[in-house]
């Protein structure tokens, strides 16, 4: 399968493709003049291009040749167009330009996903050109599906990275500073323990019902989600171990009421102030990473000590499943993983949210009011007649099960609860037994000798809240680069 059938020589003795149809893509007279007149038309600041249609690639030489900094992605409908293209010299020069990926359309989402970073390229240019557009006018829909899709899946990315990109790498470097004197970095679960089912505990509204599984809690090797521990808590229920990824501020309000008992498992990129005040309760503390490079390039430069969990689209609920499988349960249940509101409530009851609500709740300002607030701060997709869930809620949901599912897990969802019986997983936790080590000086003395650029990646979710700044976001990116390097290594953020 392919668009094209032949090659022939333009008049000026270029080659050019042909269309099945007989055309060609680029002109019989002078094609490169009609490359570089599209060429000067693009008065552009964009340093990420995507191209439809390569056709000779004479365009994607000039337009590379106009913007060296830039990175092109230029797509062709097939692999097969792909092969026939490369019997063009051109085309074989474009694709030793690191700077250019020459790419088919069914993996076009995942080129894009891959290499087009808005905090450091800015925005995006699409390019089209127009014969190529015009023969292949069928396939248009389906393009701009495949872009839509994938743009999507970054910009919410880049959203969340400069929302959290500050607060992340301001907790990273205070927890990586708290990690030595407040970490216990050996863990071992018995094998009478991991004969127990490990009962993972978040804070949907059906924990209220769900709950009275706990009834004979000698039976249970319980996880909780920050959210849910609180809750427990009041309800008389300890946990063994309780789990935080979130970084903002208001999680702090889980810990206030904490208890010394558990094991509190902290993401890097956790709250600090939440992590601190754990430390200064004298309770066990195990950190981990669960993805953000800072994080990983912490860890690496002290040998690897923290473990690596798994929080998926970015919800804690899959993190505690991975803790349980890496702890080598294999009877798992999973309460309170609702992902929606149901019969008007946004969370079990006995969470910071309760406390709070009520506190405020007046005749004019009710409790149920807050709530509501809360739930409808985007838009409901409805469910069933008392059960609504949202864009986020539902791809922490899709999220979770695709989990499962890479891992070969089968699982039922009966009552509100998952059931899973995971068979026999590796147990990476229990592998934990390294001393304490100073992984924030021995980061900062490898980070300090570096340049900017050989540690730019682990800078990118920092520089998209810089770029979002309205002090910052007219820097280049270089600017941003050094900005955020020289924050880190002065300890300024």
């Amino acid at each position: 399968m392919g668009i094209y059938k032949s090659i022939e020589a333009a008049k000026n003795g270029m080659m050019i493709p042909v269309f099945q149809n007989g055309r060609t893509m680029e002109s019989r007279y002078n094609p490169a003049r009609d490359a570089e007149n599209l060429c000067n038309s693009i008065n552009s600041k964009a340093q990420f291009f995507l191209v439809i249609g390569i056709g000779s690639g004479l365009f994607l030489r000039q337009l590379s040749e106009k913007f060296p900094s830039a990175r092109i992605i230029a797509v062709e409908l097939y692999d097969d167009d792909l092969t026939f293209l490369r019997q063009l010299e051109t085309v074989k020069i474009l694709e030793n330009n690191s700077n250019i990926i020459l790419t088919s359309l069914d993996k076009l989402q995942d080129q894009l996903s891959q290499n087009y970073f808005p905090a450091k390229y800015g925005d995006l240019q699409i390019i089209e050109q127009k014969v190529w557009i015009t023969e292949n006018q069928n396939m248009i829909p389906k393009i701009k599906d495949v872009i839509q899709k994938a743009l999507g899946i970054i910009s919410a990315d880049y959203s969340v990275q400069a929302h959290f990109g500050k607060i992340w790498t301001s907790n990273i470097l205070n927890n990586a500073k708290l990690y030595k004197s407040n970490s216990t970095q050996t863990f071992n679960i018995s094998e009478e323990t991991k004969n127990k089912t490990a009962v993972i505990v978040a804070a949907g509204p059906s924990l209220d019902s769900s709950i009275k599984v706990l009834s004979e809690r000698e039976k249970f090797y319980i996880i909780a989600t920050d959210t849910a521990g609180s809750s427990l808590l009041k309800r008389g229920i300890t946990s063994d171990v309780i789990i935080s990824i979130d970084g903002q501020n208001v999680s702090f309000n889980h810990f206030v009421h904490s208890d010394s008992d558990p094991l509190y498992a902290f993401d890097l990129c956790a709250n600090s102030s939440a992590v601190q005040h754990i430390a200064d309760s004298n309770a066990k503390i195990l950190f981990f990473t669960s993805g953000h490079p800072l994080s990983e390039a912490i860890n690496i430069s002290s040998g690897s000590p923290l473990p690596k969990l798994f929080s998926g689209a970015g919800t804690v609920t899959i993190t505690a499943v991975d803790f349980a499988l890496q702890a080598g349960f294999e009877k798992i249940l999973i309460l309170g993983a609702d992902f929606s509101y149901s019969k008007g409530k946004a969370y079990t009851s006995g969470t910071y949210l309760e406390s709070l609500y009520q506190k405020d709740s007046d005749k004019l300002f009710s409790a149920e009011k807050l709530y509501s607030k809360l739930m409808y701060r985007t838009s409901l997709i409805q469910v069933s007649e008392n059960t609504f869930t949202t864009e986020v809620l539902e791809a922490y949901k899709l999220s979770l099960e695709k989990y499962l599912e890479i891992k070969g897990i089968n699982y039922l969802k009966e009552n509100d609860i998952y059931k899973i019986n995971a068979g026999t997983c590796n147990q990476n936790l229990n592998k934990i037994n390294s001393p304490a080590s100073d992984i924030f000086n021995n980061f900062m003395k490898k980070f300090i000798s570096s340049s900017p650029e050989e540690v730019e990646t682990i800078l990118l979710p920092y520089i998209a809240w810089l770029r979002q700044n309205d002090k910052y976001k007219n820097l280049s990116y270089k600017g941003l680069l050094k900005l955020a390097f020289d924050s880190i290594v002065s300890y300024n953020i």
